[in-house]
């Protein structure tokens, strides 16, 4: 188990960008949250076999270890030697070591039914090592050695993940889509439709996308990941030159999703954004109010436009809150900016400051 921790953490890190996030573990219990049971009959367990798993959950993984050995070394032929060297491998932070072990699992236990889960550790150790190309062929026998286990639907997303790795992405989108058809209530459909999304921002056809990542958005509102979503979206959405689109999402991003790491990035580009909307010539303008939230903002904004004032709305994230400050006019001056101040004040006896950007 420390070695799925720590391999656990480094995929964490190692998948970081935009385009590569984290996708959901499969439970080092199984999909089903329970550890796979031991193969065989009830049986009296021999005193290595349960001093190693004692060792095991205990933490004290070195000893563990060398109590597992003693078994397999007594018991090769023992209904709960799968078991034992499948904790062999889990209890080192050698991965090459735990690779090795995992294979030798797969192949003197392969109907055993810890040996789907070691093929697909050793897919992620290849992941891990940058050998995306064996990687690929581990999570490809898992499919094919194993196709109803529980990490079928990972290994299937992996697959594609794999090929975009090695700008193979049209083969990718295959296998993406295979796990939209094929694994419906797996937890990797959001994932597989944002692989396809990344794959033609790959290729830089971003209007295709735009579509699938919207489909995202559309299909699984719940996401854990929306967050990576409407930032590939934005930044789609500037390549093809449609910056208030882009505006919006970002906007959107920030107030969806204000404490993630996207939304610190999008505040940026936010800021960037609403820079070009200005003229040159009008960086002066005044703020007649600040909401949280975006529906009084849009009320406020739409009345002042009614009656014909240049207004717009500024959105900024302190803390993880967005606020939404409405804003009139784009003026050459701080006189012009002053006068208007006057006119919103007594007319429509609003809160006024001026800024200039």
């Amino acid at each position: 188990m420390r070695r799925f921790v720590i391999l656990s953490a480094i995929l964490m890190f190692l998948i970081t960008s935009s385009l590569w996030a984290r996708p959901p573990e499969v439970s080092p219990l199984g999909d089903a949250g329970q550890e796979p049971k031991t193969d065989g009959q009830a049986q009296e367990k021999p005193i290595e076999y349960l001093r190693g798993m004692n060792l095991y959950r205990e933490g004290k993984y070195k000893e563990a270890r060398k109590e597992f050995e003693k078994f397999l070394v007594r018991y090769p032929n023992s209904a709960l030697a799968p078991e034992a060297l499948f904790k062999m491998a889990e209890a080192t932070e050698d991965f090459w070591e735990a690779t090795q072990e995992y294979r030798n699992l797969t192949l003197k236990y392969s109907d055993s039914s810890f040996a789907p889960q070691a093929q697909f550790r050793i897919g992620q150790y290849y992941y891990l090592k940058g050998d995306y190309g064996q990687s690929l062929k581990d999570y490809q026998k898992l499919l094919e050695v194993y196709p109803e286990s529980p990490y079928a639907p990972a290994s299937q997303y992996w697959i594609g993940s794999m090929l975009l790795t090695q700008k193979k992405y049209g083969e990718a989108r295959i296998e993406f889509e295979k796990v939209l058809k094929n694994y419906l209530e797996s937890n990797y459909l959001d994932w597989a439709q944002v692989g396809i999304g990344n794959s033609y921002t790959k290729e830089r056809n971003y209007s295709l996308a735009i579509i699938e990542y919207k489909k995202v958005v559309e299909n699984y509102p719940e996401s854990n990941i929306l967050n990576l979503v409407y930032f590939n979206l934005g930044e789609c959405y500037e390549n093809e030159g449609k910056q208030e689109e882009a505006l919006e999402v970002y906007q959107k991003l920030t107030i969806e999703c204000p404490d993630s790491l996207e939304a610190i990035d999008a505040q940026k580009k936010i800021s960037t954004l609403q820079k070009k909307f200005l003229p040159v010539a009008g960086r002066y303008s005044v703020q007649v109010g600040a909401f949280g939230e975006r529906a009084r903002a849009d009320r406020l904004a739409k009345r002042l436009k009614d009656k014909g004032y240049d207004t717009y709305i500024m959105t900024i994230t302190i803390e993880g809150r967005s606020f939404h400050r409405v804003r009139v006019g784009r003026l050459a001056t701080e006189a012009e900016a002053q006068e208007l101040a006057r006119k919103l004040k007594g007319e429509d006896s609003l809160p006024t400051r001026i800024f200039s950007d």
